[in-house]
């Protein structure tokens, strides 16, 4: 084998083992310091002036900048993820792992292979994607359970604000996070029109709290019941719950259809690289044959988001 061929496989595969490692040894880390942090929460020993605190604002980006819209998206993505990263970093990920993919894909194929391993460099971005989407479902369904704190603190005689401090202490984490930082915005200053909004800004893609932040600032300016419009707004969320619950078990056999459908063709592939290996080789290593590979992963996508987008019923 080619020295030079040896000497590219180690480097790859020793940077992508150090890689591996440090990503392991710093969820472990982040994972660690979260339950400090949560549990410093729930004792209320996080000073005021402590780096801990909920209220955090982060700095502008040059990259989001430069980018416009593109780079705008990456913010509210990571944003929605509630990650301490910058869109720089999230660009810098992505190009070591696209670089990484396309090197490897490069020297088991051809030089096409390289452009078509850099696609490799969007698995960063759609992970912080997946934490985000995660992250908002698991605000949304404690949002009902919020609600109904905030309606019994308001009971008991506190202000609007102090309710969002009892949600900030009581509940678990993400809710705790964001009521907790409007709660510190309101408390340094800023008017609760604001407050409210940018906590609509981190999370844009929950309906449920821009109807929880429209009906607040609704009845600061008219008057109302706010007690009982919280309580409706909780019970409103629970019920389309139930129904949610319903519709996934009346579409579950379309959804487990398309798993079947779609697996398939990954599931032969494999099988033939088993058992006949020399079978599938042309498509690696024929420039030709990147090409088929390519078109049909393409149009194998596309067939897979629309038996996804089939199945899925809007509620």
């Amino acid at each position: 084998m080619n020295p030079i061929l040896v000497i590219i496989i180690v480097a790859v595969g020793a940077t992508a083992f150090l890689g591996i490692t440090q990503s392991l040894y710093w969820a472990y880390v982040v994972r660690t310091e979260a339950r400090q942090r949560d549990l410093a929460r729930r004792l209320g020993t996080i000073s005021e002036g402590s780096e801990e605190s909920l209220f955090r604002q982060r700095a502008a980006d040059v990259a989001a900048t430069a980018l416009g819209r593109l780079g705008t998206h990456f913010q509210e993505t990571i944003d929605q993820a509630d990650m301490d990263i910058t869109v720089s970093n999230l660009l810098v990920r992505m190009m070591v792992v696209g670089v990484i993919g396309g090197v490897i894909l490069a020297i088991f194929g051809s030089v096409f292979g390289f452009f078509v391993g850099m696609i490799f460099g969007l698995i960063p971005y759609f992970l912080i994607r997946r934490t985000g989407n995660k992250r908002a479902r698991a605000l949304t369904e404690q949002l009902p359970d919020v609600l109904d704190l905030m309606a019994r603190s308001l009971q008991a005689g506190l202000s609007l604000n102090d309710a969002f401090r009892s949600v900030a202490e009581e509940m678990p984490l993400p809710s705790a996070a964001e009521f907790g930082r409007v709660f510190e915005e309101i408390r340094f200053g800023r008017e609760y029109r604001e407050a409210l909004g940018n906590i609509v800004k981190r999370n844009p893609g929950i309906f449920d709290l821009r109807l929880f932040v429209s009906s607040v600032l609704l009845q600061r300016e008219t008057g109302g019941n706010l007690i009982e419009i919280l309580e409706s707004i909780a019970s409103t969320i629970r019920a389309r719950f139930l129904f949610e619950a319903k519709v996934s078990a009346l579409t579950s056999e379309a959804r487990f259809s398309a798993l079947i459908l779609g697996s398939l063709p990954m599931l032969v592939a494999l099988l033939l690289l088993v058992v006949n290996p020399e079978y599938m080789l042309p498509l690696i290593t024929d420039s030709l044959g990147n090409m088929l590979l390519l078109l049909a992963l393409m149009m194998y996508s596309l067939g897979v988001f629309l038996m996804v987008r089939l199945s899925h019923v809007e509620v």
